[in-house]
């Protein structure tokens, strides 16, 4: 909410979850959206696809199932559709995830949305991989890489974290994106981060 102007967005979540014996889940609800648009703003860049101002009210409903996820070899789907701003989405949502080992496990994602608007319909999809390594309990290897058919571009995030005392860490980041149809590098960063908690 903005001051003096009112309203501006409001999101709920309605959830039933049910959880197994063996670790599984599955979960039903809706997801309540207000969204109040005072200016035109462009929602797909690639096709120029915009939302016009105006005062949005719509439902999401979704089902989301994961299963046991301590099992070598386990997965995760969720559906959801239902009305979006001043037309309609559909969500897909699904993936495996793999442990090897207690030091190793690594998960895959695609994400679907189909949407289709009052200025133009387009599928939105991105692609997520996960690894993850332990190499003790006080320090870790995670690496993420992700493309999306919005951007072209594709994403690589690997952190290194080391617990050199308990609250306390170490982190070596390496952040990169590039073009996915050349493979030209857009932007590439390196990050170090050292947290120290004290007692007084």
């Amino acid at each position: 909410r903005r001051d003096g102007e009112g309203l501006e967005s409001r999101y709920q979540d309605w959830h039933l979850p049910f959880n197994f014996n063996d670790g599984a889940f599955i979960e039903v609800g809706a997801n309540p959206n207000v969204e109040v648009i005072r200016q035109p703003f462009t929602i797909n860049n690639a096709l120029g696809v915009q939302v016009a101002p105006g005062r949005y009210e719509f439902n999401e409903w979704f089902a989301l199932w994961r299963s046991n996820p301590s099992a070598p070899l386990s997965w995760e789907a969720r559906f959801s559709t239902g009305d979006f701003y001043d037309g309609y989405r559909r969500g897909y949502v699904i993936g495996p995830s793999v442990r090897m080992s207690e030091k190793i496990n690594m998960s895959a994602t695609v994400t679907i949305n189909d949407i289709d608007l009052a200025d133009g319909a387009y599928i939105q999809k991105l692609v997520t991989g996960r690894f993850n390594y332990n190499f003790s309990t006080r320090m870790f290897l995670n690496a993420l890489i992700q493309y999306s058919t919005d951007t072209g571009q594709v994403s690589s995030n690997i952190r290194f974290n080391f617990i050199h005392r308990p609250l306390s860490d170490i982190f070596l980041v390496y952040n990169e994106r590039r073009f996915e149809t050349t493979g030209d590098l857009i932007d590439r960063a390196i990050i170090a981060k050292v947290t120290y908690m004290m007692q007084f």
